[in-house]
């Protein structure tokens, strides 16, 4: 199950209704996913959760499950 917060930062930065929002969401599947709403989701991220993703984290970020597994790597879930 996705956090809160998780689903309304992927909401906001993806223009999408939070209900469409799941652990399946990927780039594969949202058509707004595009470089730019990706950036705004790094943003989002880091500001809802207080964290700081590393260049590294940043390109792996391609669904929300993932989003959910480098959260928890950084103890902010």
């Amino acid at each position: 199950m996705l956090d809160k917060r998780l689903i309304d930062s992927l909401s906001r930065a993806f223009k999408v209704d939070p209900a469409r929002i799941t652990l399946e969401t990927s780039q594969a599947n949202t058509p707004t996913w595009d470089s730019f709403a990706h950036l705004n989701l790094v943003f989002e991220i880091e500001d809802a959760f207080g964290v700081r993703l590393s260049s590294e984290e940043i390109p792996q970020v391609t669904s929300a499950a993932r989003l959910q597994e480098i959260l928890q790597q950084h103890h902010a879930l």
